[in-house]
């Protein structure tokens, strides 16, 4: 084959074709110069891709959905790994995110890069943060009325004595 730029579809469909061809026979990994050559097309399919084929990155659960699939795990061969069946349940129904744990614990178990799956993704249904009454406000709500009642009799004595100081420190 004549090696030079990757310019036309056809012409990458020719080098794939061939890169196919390369790999598959007996004699490639023994030959130093079949590998260089199947190394420099890769490099110039490669570089067509880029130019040509504009990938986004996929979605972190779809990711692990797709190699558990061909892996043969179910979310139950989970539980183990990432907790509870309903962490599983929440990360897979995009309740939970993934947290770095689990991340290392996917990449070591599916054979997935850590990059591919620490991507920023939107959660589903996310918790609304609700008030939470304290015991520690209700502990405290005597302090409201004696400040109250206190401010109440500091005002009637003013009141009732006429008098009120401006001391100057």
């Amino acid at each position: 084959m004549k090696i030079k730029k990757i310019k036309t579809p056809e012409e990458y469909n020719t080098a794939v074709t061939y890169l196919e061809q390369i790999g598959d026979r007996d004699d490639f990994e023994d030959n130093p110069d079949l590998v260089a050559e199947f190394e420099f097309i890769s490099d110039l399919v490669a570089i067509y891709e880029k130019a040509n084929f504009q990938l986004e990155a996929g979605h972190p659960l779809e990711i692990i959905k797709l190699k558990m699939d061909s892996l043969g795990i179910i979310q139950k061969d989970l539980v183990p790994l990432i907790g509870s069946s309903g962490v599983v349940s929440d990360v897979f129904n995009q309740k939970r995110g993934l947290s770095k744990s689990m991340i290392r614990n996917f990449s070591t178990l599916l054979h997935i890069e850590q990059d591919i799956l620490n991507t920023e993704y939107e959660l589903k249904n996310k918790p609304v943060n609700k008030p939470v009454v304290s015991r520690v406000r209700a502990q405290f709500s005597f302090i409201k009325s004696t400040q109250k009642d206190m401010a109440r009799a500091f005002s009637n004595r003013v009141r009732d004595n006429g008098l009120l100081f401006d001391i100057a420190c």
